[in-house]
């Protein structure tokens, strides 16, 4: 029989040693973990589905408002009204604006934007604006993450399908999981040989559907921007490519792509006069129409329904979203300047205006009343959503609903 080993003091001196500095490195990992940095309050039962407006109100309110520099946009995602602001997103009750669920970062947001029932919060790191977490809006419960190398400062937009995040150097498509499906520009790592680490050309300006990304481009030692078309392909960070050159569009020249809708562009040029071209996935441009003026440099544009509608400064030019072919123009009539884009409730177009809002069919443009709203100032752009029965419009840094 084989006689067992005994241990010795310095064997249990030796184990303790051990246990203690596996102790120690868990504490060091945990106390600089993203999870030790990390807040998350999720809502107390599941959120509410909204239902839909049967007519548009008779008058309207103000009820409340919250902060939310952090949004471009009204965002109504899974029955909650969702703000971002400093390093906090919050999920709200659309009728009085009190937080269900909330998340934050020891980090200040990039951004918030959603796709599908999440919100979509950047944060950023070492790396650049790459930190991405998704929040289930329904429920405050946290979804899928993802991590990369990104700008320090990235513009986010949505689709509601896909979320593209496009920096001066780099951009990212993603889907609802996370998962990229198309990458361009700059990269931290060189992966393949033929990618360069650092881009040839600045991104500009850029917009999105699933289908595609299109952005604007300034590229050294060429005079005129250039127009590149992208659609992922089976390698994400090799999408095809297409560029479309825009001769006499210099890169100071206020020219940004409005809008991506299929694989069809709207792109805003400036010379010979201003005009909104329409660009197919070949780089043709299908269809033109005239600005009596320039756009605004805050010019903004919003999904309504199967509408694209942009707001040039004073203006509201209207879309359809298949094929963005143009149907009619709101301008100014009278007192009632446009402040924003439109958004759709109860199969009337609502037109944010000052003073209040104007209702048009949306099929003809005609227009039908005008809802007086006390706003504290008619500053601009207002971009507004619909909420149920709530109107939420985006002011600047702050949101404010209506009702």
């Amino acid at each position: 029989m084989v006689k067992p080993e005994r241990r010795t003091k310095a064997d249990v001196a030796a184990a303790l040693a051990i246990v203690a500095a596996v102790a120690v490195v868990a504490a060091l990992v945990w106390w600089n973990s993203d999870a030790r940095a990390t807040m998350s309050r999720p809502a107390a039962e599941p959120v509410p589905k909204l239902t839909p407006a049967k007519a548009v109100p008779g008058a309207l309110q103000q009820r409340w408002t919250a902060p939310s520099a952090q949004t471009s946009a009204p965002l109504v995602v899974a029955g909650s009204v969702v703000t971002g602001d400093g390093s906090v997103v919050e999920g709200r009750d659309p009728a009085t604006g009190d937080p269900l669920w909330s998340y934050a970062r020891d980090l200040p947001l990039c951004g918030v934007t959603y796709v599908y029932e999440y919100a979509v919060a950047v944060y950023p790191d070492v790396r650049g604006c790459g930190q991405v977490s998704t929040i289930d809006a329904g429920t405050g419960m946290r979804g899928p993450a993802r991590s990369g190398y990104a700008d320090p400062e990235v513009t986010l937009s949505s689709d509601g399908t896909t979320v593209l995040s496009a920096g001066d150097t780099r951009l990212e498509l993603w889907r609802s999981d996370m998962v990229r499906m198309l990458s361009y520009g700059a990269i931290d790592a060189r992966i393949k040989p033929d990618i360069p680490v650092m881009p040839l050309c600045r991104l500009v300006s850029a917009a999105a559907s699933s289908s595609a990304v299109s952005v604007l481009e300034a590229c050294p030692h060429e005079p005129d921007l250039r127009l590149t078309l992208l659609r992922p392909s089976d390698e994400e960070d090799t999408p095809e490519l297409k560029y479309v050159p825009l001769e006499g569009v210099a890169d100071d020249s206020g020219a940004r792509v409005i809008a991506v809708a299929d694989t069809t562009t709207a792109v805003y040029v400036p010379t010979p006069t201003p005009t909104v071209n329409v660009v197919d996935e070949t780089g043709a441009t299908i269809a033109s129409t005239q600005l009596p003026k320039p756009p605004a440099h805050n010019a903004t544009m919003s999904r309504a329904g199967d509408l694209i509608t942009w707001w040039t400064g004073d203006t509201v030019m209207v879309f359809s979203a298949n094929g963005l072919r143009y149907k009619y123009s709101i301008a100014p009539s009278g007192p009632d300047i446009p402040l924003g884009p439109a958004t759709v409730m109860a199969g009337r177009l609502l037109v944010p205006v000052t003073g209040g809002y104007d209702l048009f069919d949306p099929a003809t443009g005609q227009g039908d009343r005008h809802i007086a709203v006390a706003r504290s100032s008619d500053s601009t752009p207002v971009v507004p959503a619909v909420a149920g029965s709530m109107l939420v419009e985006q002011r600047g840094d702050e949101v404010a609903a209506l009702g």
